[in-house]
């Protein structure tokens, strides 16, 4: 009988072992899935962030200060100052 019993557990947990891949195969699925669409958004970013420096370099490509108050007044396209 410990021959039968032994085939049976061997049974039993090559069983357990399809359940587990089956699952981790889905799981995997998933997560392939998911790199796809991460990709998709970075490449939708790489393409924004081109856009932006091609429109940086077309202004000149110097640094802009952050506000129009703390730009000097000689440099062009700056509305005139009121009062």
């Amino acid at each position: 009988m410990s021959a039968v019993g032994d085939a049976l557990k061997a049974l039993k947990t090559a069983m357990l072992l399809e359940e587990r891949i089956s699952g981790q195969a889905k799981k995997v699925e998933q997560l392939a899935l998911s790199v796809v669409e991460i990709d998709k958004r970075l490449a939708a970013l790489e393409g924004r962030m081109e856009g932006f420096m091609a429109a940086a370099s077309a202004f000149g490509g110097r640094a802009r200060p952050t506000k129009v108050i703390e730009a000097p007044r000689d440099q062009q396209n700056l509305p005139p100052r009121k009062g």
